[in-house]
């Protein structure tokens, strides 16, 4: 745990800080006053010490898989279509899979761009130099 109640977790040697672990629900009011909600089916939380394009922590989820090779980066669109912010799912076989995955945490599709695949250890590789050189902002 870390002081602030946060689970860590090592990912294949990325550590990953638990925002909301399997089964938890997040809530809110979108921008047009609709209330949404969220259920969490895979665990969901950020990379620690990389920053995402947002200005905040790097958005991940974690699938079944912890040997999976592969990284799928999910260039999420705002509702006018515009680039947010990235979502990296790890632990998953394939790109639709992935995919499902980050659906499944949505009530629409309207915020799914496209993805990406990565290997692994390229992945691991680019976010040791960012955490090395410090608080650059992760990019793709």
């Amino acid at each position: 745990m870390s002081d602030r109640g946060i689970q860590t977790v090592n990912f294949n040697g990325i550590n990953i800080a638990i925002e909301n672990p399997v089964g938890s629900v997040r809530e809110g009011i979108d921008e047009n006053g609709r209330p949404w909600k969220t259920k969490f089916f895979y665990p969901y939380g950020y990379i620690c010490g990389v920053e995402g394009a947002d200005g905040d922590s790097l958005d991940c989820f974690i699938g079944p898989n912890p040997v999976s090779d592969k990284v799928f980066i999910m260039h999420q669109s705002k509702v006018d279509g515009t680039f947010d912010e990235h979502k990296v799912m790890l632990g998953f076989n394939d790109l639709q899979s992935a995919r499902d995955a980050y659906l499944a945490h949505y009530n629409t599709q309207g915020y799914i761009g496209y993805m990406d695949e990565m290997p692994l250890f390229e992945f691991k590789e680019r976010i040791k130099e960012l955490i090395r050189r410090g608080n650059d902002k992760f990019s793709f």
